[in-house]
């Protein structure tokens, strides 16, 4: 009974991790001086949009937007993220991001024990149980929607 229980409650978590969810936002940039030229840093390519998160390219380009990113840390959730930022940058007609801003902030813990009890005939009891924590955390990132000049 008491291990149906734990996972009633690990169900109730896991459906409001889900929707609390994620959320990848597009501002559009407004302002002089949009094109400028980078330095050099570290890329990744996803989804065909390259990913600056270190320094920004080594040539021209134009910033068209800010994407802000905001979704649980956990591992499925942030396997998703440079995905979607490629598919956000995309659809606003971006070559690449420039991650400006990447931040996790502890919202608390997830606990839960189990124990279970064995009474014998002759009153001996055995009794062994188990328990885990698993920290709940949340990721907010900002990335420049930039498009190349050539």
């Amino acid at each position: 009974m008491i291990r149906a229980e734990g996972m009633h409650r690990f169900l109730l978590l896991t459906a409001l991790l889900m929707l609390a969810g994620c959320s990848t936002d597009f501002q559009p940039w407004e302002g002089r001086n949009a094109v400028i030229e980078g330095n050099g840093g570290t890329r990744k390519v996803v989804d065909a949009v390259d990913i600056w998160t270190n320094g920004d390219p080594p040539r021209k380009f134009r910033i068209l937007g800010i994407i802000e990113d905001e979704r649980p840390g956990g591992f499925l959730y942030m396997a998703e993220r440079k995905h979607d930022i490629a598919r956000k940058a995309r659809e606003h007609d971006g070559d690449a991001v420039i991650m400006i801003s990447s931040s996790s902030q502890l919202q608390g813990y997830y606990s839960t024990t189990t124990v279970n009890t064995q009474i014998y005939p002759g009153g001996s009891v055995l009794s062994f149980g188990s328990g885990t924590s698993v920290p709940i955390t949340r990721r907010a990132s900002k990335f420049l929607v930039i498009k190349y000049v050539d």
